[in-house]
C-alpha cells in the first residue's frame, strides 16, 4: 500500500491517544494453551484468495477464542513518519514538553480494513509496560503509546510495529474459512512478522509453508 489512504497525520495522533480505549478487543491475559487455540499463530492467504482485503497477506493472530478471533496484518507498510511529528510538541504526560530525539522515522503498517483509523502496537517483550500483554516469549500486543515515547530515547523495545485498523472475524467465522481452505497456518516465524522486507513476506511465507505449490 502506498502512502496513507487520506490518513492525515491529525488522524494518527489521534488513533495514538484512542488506544487505551480499546480494552473490548484486546485480550485479557496470556495467551490461552487450549487445543484449538490459534493465539500467536500466522494466516498466510492462498494465492486464489481474492478477497482486496486479504490477498497476498501474513496475518499474526492476537486473539482466537470462543468470541471470534483477532489479527494484525504484518506485510502491508503504508509509509514512514517522523515520529517527533506524530508525538506532536508534549511529553507522555500530556503537560510537560516533550524532550525527545528529532529526525527518528517509524513506519506505519496496514493492520486490517476493520477500524481503519485506531491504532495497535506489535512489540518484542524486552520492554513491556502494564498496560502491554506478553502473548509469548516473542512477542506483546499493546495500546500504550509511551512506548513510542520511550523508543524515540533509545529504550524502547527491539522490535516494534504501529498499525492501523485490524482484521476480526466473528465466532466460527475464521475456522470457516480455515475449512474452506482459504488461509494456510503456521506456527511463530519472527523474520515473517518484524522482518523487514515486507513485499517478499508473502512469497517466502508460501515457500516455507505451502510447499506443494
Amino acid at each position: 500500500m502506498n502512502g496513507f489512504s487520506g490518513v492525515s497525520l491529525t488522524s494518527l495522533r489521534a488513533a495514538l491517544l484512542s488506544l487505551a480505549l480499546l480494552v473490548a478487543i484486546l485480550p485479557s491475559g496470556p495467551a490461552a494453551s487450549a487445543e484449538g487455540n490459534l493465539t500467536g499463530r500466522l494466516l498466510i492467504a492462498v494465492p486464489d484468495l481474492t478477497d482486496p482485503n486479504f490477498s497476498g497477506t501474513v496475518i499474526y493472530l492476537v486473539r482466537h477464542g470462543a468470541t471470534g478471533a483477532l489479527g494484525l496484518v504484518v506485510n502491508e507498510p503504508m509509509g514512514e513518519v517522523p515520529l517527533d511529528r506524530l508525538l506532536g510538541t508534549k511529553g507522555p504526560d500530556g503537560e510537560q514538553p516533550r524532550d525527545g530525539a528529532d529526525g527518528f522515522t517509524l513506519p506505519v503498517h496496514y493492520g486490517g480494513p476493520v477500524e481503519p483509523r485506531q491504532a495497535f502496537i506489535l512489540h518484542s517483550p524486552d520492554v513491556l509496560p502494564e498496560s502491554s500483554v506478553k502473548i509469548d516469549e516473542q512477542i506483546a500486543f499493546s495500546r500504550d503509546r509511551e512506548l513510542l515515547y520511550a523508543l524515540e530515547k533509545g529504550k524502547g523495545p527491539e522490535r516494534l510495529m504501529l498499525l492501523l485498523g485490524y482484521s476480526g472475524w466473528a465466532p466460527g467465522q475464521l475456522e470457516a474459512e480455515i475449512k474452506r481452505e482459504s488461509w494456510y497456518l503456521a506456527e511463530w516465524d519472527e523474520s515473517l512478522v518484524f522482518g523487514g522486507d515486507h513485499a517478499a513476506k508473502w512469497q517466502r511465507a508460501i515457500t516455507l509453508y505451502a510447499p506443494e505449490l
